[in-house]
């Protein structure tokens, strides 16, 4: 069993990267990692560094990338974006979690760029 994507024909298709929904059947084993953060470097620095620790932890819980099933990210300017979702698009490589990417005026401390926390399920 895995999770699988869920994706309406009647919506529109998402031109990131990302599912509408995922579904996950029953028996699954949830690994919910904490907004991770890099206090040092440019904003793609800090998100090198934040998809690094977040494959740590999946790897640590017996999981890979294609487990996450939820990204939420934070970043803080626009003009980062394009950076952060490069990187985040080559951990990804392909596979399409739910997603939700917000633009925020601050983060815990002026030095954070980014933040990320997921969602992931293992069979």
């Amino acid at each position: 069993m895995k999770s699988t994507s869920i994706e309406p024909a009647i919506l529109h298709n998402p031109s990131a990267p990302f599912s509408q929904a995922m579904f996950t059947p029953p028996g699954a084993a949830w690994l919910h990692i904490s907004g991770q953060i890099c206090a040092e470097g440019s904003c793609e620095a800090q998100a090198r560094t934040i998809w690094s620790q977040i494959a740590l932890l999946l790897k640590e819980a017996g999981m890979e990338i294609t487990n996450l099933v939820k990204i939420n990210q934070y970043v803080v300017s626009a003009s980062d974006m394009p950076a952060y979702v490069k990187v985040r698009n080559e951990f990804l490589d392909g596979h399409r979690p739910a997603n939700t990417l917000v633009l925020v005026p601050a983060l815990a401390g002026p030095e954070l760029l980014v933040e990320v926390e997921a969602i992931a399920v293992k069979f």
